[in-house]
């Protein structure tokens, strides 16, 4: 048995994170790089949409006019635990609401070309119906008076609505826009991310076979070669300062830490790797992509008294918060 701690670590157990969905909840705003180039130059007139603008949300499928406010709640109640301490809800609706807002900045996409946003976490945000969550009460009453709370507040820089993405879990640190998409945004730096450990899937573990290696590896890699042991698959990796894999040779190919991820469906691009003679395991910790806002960094700081200002401006460094 050989366990392969992939070069560049520069901090072996400080894994990291690209975007999927959590139980019972999606947790990420994917944003893949063709929708995350530098941020949209502020309108010439300096005016931001106001906050009882309506949005065109495809949900299921189907087009819906809603108005902003109603659409964050929805995405709050779909993003993020509802029994989460007040300051994170507050941070998640500001984030929830900043990125509708950049969104409809950009113009409407080609995956949704009669919609400003859709339901769809992997390009947009989760939704959930406002209404079906009233009947059932409880602590969903949380979430609307968090968004109610921060009314119409977004995050700027330099006057126009930040990429305000966020994701689950990181570990202790973020992952850059830069290292994972390739962008560098002044806002979407690497920064300290403490508590992310309270998150029940922190550390994650995703085994293979050879056979099921091989064969997923040939449809995402088909140049790869995995003619040989398991132990001699993987070389060379390239690690962020936050632990993420960038890049790595798999079966004499140079492939993305976020490719790979993909492929294999972990957690995230931070692992390790433990082989057999017949068998490959990836060691993750964190979930999500780790760029911009942690869910579990937000509860921790939470806990400790940070206000969700404090919150928005530590994961997004240099934004602005300001009211539409």
């Amino acid at each position: 048995m050989r366990r392969l701690l992939l070069t560049g670590c520069a901090l072996v157990l400080a894994l990291y994170l690209l975007p999927l969905f959590w139980p019972g909840e999606h947790t990420d705003v994917s944003a893949p790089a063709a929708s995350l180039p530098n941020p949209p130059a502020a309108p010439a007139d300096g005016a931001l949409p106001s906050a009882d603008t309506m949005l065109t949300v495809e949900i299921d499928g189907v087009s819906t006019e809603l108005p902003l406010e109603t659409y964050v709640e929805g995405v709050v109640a779909a993003e993020i635990p509802n029994d989460f301490p007040d300051a994170a809800l507050r941070a998640q609706a500001v984030a929830a609401r900043t990125y509708a807002v950049y969104k409809l900045s950009r113009g409407r996409p080609d995956a949704h070309p009669d919609a400003d946003v859709c339901d769809d976490f992997h390009h947009c945000a989760a939704y959930r119906d406002p209404a079906a969550q009233t009947a059932g009460g409880g602590d969903y009453r949380r979430v609307r008076q968090a968004v109610r709370d921060t009314a119409g507040e977004i995050l700027t820089y330099d006057h126009a609505p930040i990429a305000a993405v966020f994701h689950c879990v990181s570990g202790p640190r973020t992952e850059s826009a830069a290292d994972v998409w390739g962008e560098d945004i002044p806002y979407l730096q690497s920064v300290t991310s403490p508590g992310g450990s309270a998150y029940r899937g922190y550390e994650a573990a995703v085994t293979l076979s050879a056979g099921e290696f091989r064969n997923k590896a040939a449809q995402a890699f088909p140049s790869s070669n995995l003619s040989n042991a398991p132990e001699d698959w993987f070389k060379a990796s390239q690690r962020s300062a936050a632990g993420g894999i960038l890049s790595v040779e798999l079966g004499g190919v140079r492939v993305k830490g976020t490719a790979v991820r993909e492929a294999f469906g972990l957690q995230s691009t931070n692992f390790t790797i433990l082989t057999t003679e017949n068998s490959i395991t990836f060691h993750t910790i964190g979930y999500g992509h780790g760029v911009g806002l942690s869910q579990y960094g937000a509860k921790y700081l939470a806990e400790q008294g940070a206000h969700y200002e404090q919150i928005l401006t530590h994961y997004y460094p240099g934004a602005v918060l300001q009211t539409l």
